[in-house]
């Protein structure tokens, strides 16, 4: 349980945005650790395979399109920011971040384009990249809550739960009561051990946006912790319902039964 414990950590970055949600440098093609998985997640994992396999000829496809406008059009902001996507999909996580950033200074006064590009550099860790990012949002529209909540996650990286527990509050200010706001208080209070109130909050996550898978990983994170496998194991497909290429879901659900023998 220990070893667990400390390989999935705490405050993972969320994929807040609609195209970052279920691919990137998470994305999955059978793990090799995970090859001694049991029988029925390595089905579950082939099927995932195949289906990943089916679509990789569109994206080369639509990478080749998307560059052939830009170079047409060299100021075509949308363009590079398809790309961004394009390439996060493709497992090209530094391309994808070289993309965004030309979509934004193209067009400095775009909110979108500053957030995309600042959740992109928090899922590669390039944490001061995605806090000048989501400032930039933040400094054209005050009241953007994605803004606040990618700031949160970055103070989550960086191990300071009071600053993102003001950046939570401001987002939900802002935004309301939302799926990212909630998963941002529950990261907040895990790092700080408060197990409890952690899991609260990921279940507010998954009320406020139940398609979305951030929600149940998160939770069933708690409930490891707790030694509660069997919820766990259905949190953990439920989330993967949503992203089932999330290899780091993939990974958690098959060390589940060496969980649940030690």
């Amino acid at each position: 349980m220990h070893m667990i414990k400390k390989a999935i950590g705490v405050g993972f970055p969320l994929l807040l945005l609609p195209w970052l949600s279920a691919c990137g440098t998470d994305a999955y093609l059978v793990p090799p650790q995970a090859r001694n998985a049991p029988k029925e997640i390595l089905m579950d994992q082939q099927a995932v395979e195949q289906r990943m396999q089916s679509i990789q000829f569109n994206l080369t496809r639509a990478i080749t399109t998307e560059e052939s406008a830009v170079i047409q059009d060299p100021t075509y902001a949308e363009g590079y920011s398809r790309l961004a996507q394009l390439f996060w999909q493709n497992h090209e996580p530094q391309a994808a971040l070289v993309e965004a950033q030309k979509a934004c200074q193209l067009q400095p006064s775009n909110v979108t384009y500053w957030n995309n590009l600042g959740q992109l550099a928090l899922n590669t860790h390039h944490l001061r990249t995605a806090s000048t990012a989501f400032h930039e949002a933040l400094s054209h529209d005050p009241t953007n809550w994605t803004a606040y909540v990618g700031l949160g996650q970055v103070a989550i990286a960086q191990h300071q739960p009071n600053l993102a527990h003001v950046d939570a509050t401001k987002a939900l200010e802002f935004g309301g009561p939302q799926g990212p706001v909630f998963d941002l208080d529950g990261q907040v209070n895990q790092l700080k051990g408060n197990w409890n109130n952690a899991a609260t909050f990921y279940r507010d996550a998954i009320a406020a946006n139940p398609n979305w898978w951030q929600g149940y990983y998160d939770l069933a994170v708690v409930e490891i912790h707790w030694g509660e496998i069997s919820l766990a194991e259905q949190n953990l497909r439920q989330a993967l319902t949503d992203n089932p290429g999330s290899s780091s879901a993939w990974l958690l659900l098959q060390s589940l039964p060496q969980t649940n023998k030690s």
